[in-house]
């Protein structure tokens, strides 16, 4: 389990689509002393070809960010 969120992480930190950069918090969640934001960073309306549905990532955050935002605020990842 920790293999998939850190090769989430790389995959997200590598992306250079800045649309990938920031979303929407769908979860909050705790493991083993660490704190995780579940993003939506994009979400499709069907409208376009090969897009379906949304795209995640999980993002590590400090503590004091983890307690500042609420679930459906937006969060961009500093580079």
């Amino acid at each position: 389990m920790r293999n998939f969120f850190l090769l989430t992480i790389f995959l997200f930190f590598s992306c250079g689509d800045e649309k990938f950069r920031c979303g929407e918090i769908d979860r909050k969640y705790e493991k083993n002393g660490e704190y995780f934001f579940a993003l939506i960073l994009s979400q499709s309306n069907g409208a376009g070809e090969g897009e379906n549905g949304r795209v995640y990532g999980d993002v590590s955050v400090d503590k004091s960010v983890y307690l500042m935002k609420k679930i459906g605020d937006d969060y961009c990842v500093d580079d």
